[in-house]
């Protein structure tokens, strides 16, 4: 009788060895690199300009190179920029990789700056970048105030014949664009001495 116990128990062993367990879900084996990816709530207008220049765009941009500029003040000279302007082209620079389009960022230098405040190969020195850039289109742009927010608007223009080859527009709270221009009292940008 022990004989056959001993036999049962092996069996029910090597039978439960081979069961055969579902594949695990897809969603469970998410890392947290793998998760999609979440946008602050101020890079949703960025994107939102993006998209709409992708949509709208007139041309074949697969050859293009496109160069992303400071959005100015509709009332200003064209020659200022606010640390919400500077803000939103880089988050623009950001959503327009994300929808592949061909970009080139012209303030990259051609070598790394060392200090005692970091390393940087970013410039606003006009000396420091070169003369001659393969840059075929530019993203130019515009902000106005209104009561509630601001009206952005956005031009993708052909450099050489100043054709508007894709537009877009979108509206900004006053409250994006604050925590955008201000990290408590101080600007997120300053100007150079």
């Amino acid at each position: 009788m022990k004989h056959y116990l001993c036999i049962g128990l092996i069996s029910a062993l090597v039978l439960g060895g081979c069961t055969v367990l579902p594949k695990p879900d897809a969603k469970a084996r998410l890392s947290s690199c793998d998760k999609p990816y979440q946008q602050p709530g101020s890079s949703q207008y960025a994107s939102d300009i993006a998209q709409q220049l992708v949509h709208h765009a007139k041309a074949d941009l697969s050859a293009a190179t496109i160069g992303v500029t400071t959005f100015s003040n509709v009332t200003s000279d064209y020659n200022e920029g606010t640390p919400f302007a500077q803000t939103l082209a880089q988050q623009l620079m950001t959503e327009m990789h994300r929808q592949e389009m061909p970009l080139l960022d012209f303030k990259t230098t051609d070598f790394i700056r060392v200090t005692a405040d970091g390393d940087f190969a970013l410039t606003r020195d006009y000396l420091e970048i070169d003369e001659i850039l393969p840059v075929t289109h530019v993203v130019v742009g515009t902000w106005a105030q209104h009561r509630a927010g601001v009206m952005v608007t956005a031009r993708l223009v052909d450099i050489s014949s100043k054709d508007v080859v894709s537009v877009a527009q979108t509206f900004v709270p006053q409250q994006v664009v604050r925590q955008l221009s201000e990290q408590g009292e101080k600007a997120i940008i300053r100007k150079a001495p």
